[in-house]
């Protein structure tokens, strides 16, 4: 649903799409990506970002050997907010050897960050927690409200401003809405889709290859004749 809202948005809008410096951030294969720039994102190991300020949550999954009996590994969920430019990064995770080693990244996730000149870059990471039973976690939802907070790898950025008593203009095909008041017509969705259409769209348009955005292009022009 949320992948195809943005492609809807991308119809509208490609064509007057800003440019941006962008920065590639690669995972290893053990990290679980679950959520990049508050978006719901899986099975990506290399990312096409924006120049400045970048949040991603991910799991750690790996295994090691202890006392000769092989143990899988699956960590709390990352939070690594760091301020790139113009560069290829790499996400770097520890070797774990015990169970001392994955509890110790479950309270703590020691983790690095390089370059490409293979040189360390500052970073921000925490553990996006919850109680109770992890099945069906909304991870987006739950990234949102962390960043609501003064929590160390908050991105304030991020956070939906509909709830301030200005005005909101949302795309064309939503409503203005006011913290007061009820949306003069019907939206197409929740203001669960609504918050972070402006950065799937950016990131959706980014991931698209030449062809892909060449035809995004045409269908508007021809939307418009």
């Amino acid at each position: 649903m949320k992948h195809t809202l943005a492609l809807a948005v991308i119809f509208t809008a490609a064509c007057s799409l800003p440019a941006y410096a962008k920065l590639t951030l690669t995972l290893p294969k053990s990290a679980q990506l679950l959520v990049v720039n508050g978006v719901e994102m899986e099975g990506e190991t290399s990312l096409e970002l924006h120049d400045g300020k970048n949040q991603i949550v991910f799991k750690y999954n790996t295994s090691f050997r202890q006392q000769g009996e092989q143990r899988r590994f699956s960590s709390e969920a990352v939070i690594l907010t760091f301020n790139g430019q113009n560069s290829v990064y790499k996400l770097l995770l520890p070797k774990l050897r015990s169970d001392s080693d994955a509890d110790k990244f479950n309270k703590l996730a020691e983790l690095s960050l390089i370059d490409d000149a293979g040189v360390a870059v500052e970073y921000t990471s925490d553990l996006l927690l919850k109680a109770g039973i992890q099945v069906g976690r909304d991870y987006d939802n739950e990234i949102a409200v962390y960043n609501k907070s003064s929590a160390p790898a908050a991105l304030q950025n991020l956070v939906p401003q509909a709830q301030k008593s200005t005005q909101v203009v949302l795309p064309a095909t939503t409503a203005v809405v006011t913290h007061d008041s009820q949306p003069t017509e019907q939206t197409t969705n929740t203001s669960k889709d609504q918050i972070n259409i402006g950065q799937m769209l950016d990131f959706w348009y980014s991931q698209a290859d030449e062809e892909t955005r060449k035809a995004f292009k045409e269908r508007i022009q021809q939307d418009s004749q």
